[in-house]
């Protein structure tokens, strides 16, 4: 009986997958020491329009549970009005160990919006759920629900 695969090569390419898997997530959770208003600066334009405005502490409190004070950076950009769903938070940690708090808050934020326009708002429930993604990298942790969102993900990769 013949063997299809040595026993050699199987163990080389378990350790490049491995080792992969390694170097992948120790990149996606780098620090960055990209300034904040850099990176805002970076990502804000690619999304921002009239129906955005930049939201205060207490609204973000309100809507995600954050406290901006807890995080070396945080901004918030809204809808101005409740029958808009478009919105971005970037968040700057200060440890790497808040990063689960804010992804669950994100997490919540749209599913919180995509049931609140499911079944009425249908531009807005496909923006949702077509055209929203949340980021974590590190020290950095951006939501965005927006026609260009593919731009802000590539904007936010590149600030970071």
């Amino acid at each position: 009986m013949k063997k299809s695969i040595p026993y050699a090569a199987l163990r080389w390419l378990s350790a490049a997958l491995v080792l992969v898997l390694i170097l992948g997530h120790t990149l996606k959770n780098r620090v960055s020491p990209a300034d904040f208003s850099s990176v805002e600066a970076s990502v804000a334009p690619t999304v921002l329009c009239d129906a955005m405005k930049k939201a205060d502490a207490q609204l973000l409190k309100r809507l995600y549970g954050l406290n901006p004070s807890d995080y070396e950076g945080c901004v918030l950009y809204a809808p101005v009005s409740n029958i808009d769903a478009r919105e971005l938070l970037l968040v700057k940690l200060r440890d790497v160990s808040q990063q689960a708090a804010v992804v669950a808050a994100a997490e919540q934020r749209l599913r919180t919006q995509t049931n609140a326009f499911d079944g009425y708002g249908t531009d807005q429930y496909a923006l949702l759920t077509g055209h929203s993604a949340i980021e974590a990298h590190g020290n950095y942790v951006m939501f965005v629900v927006s026609e260009n969102e593919a731009a802000a993900k590539a904007a936010f990769l590149a600030a970071l």
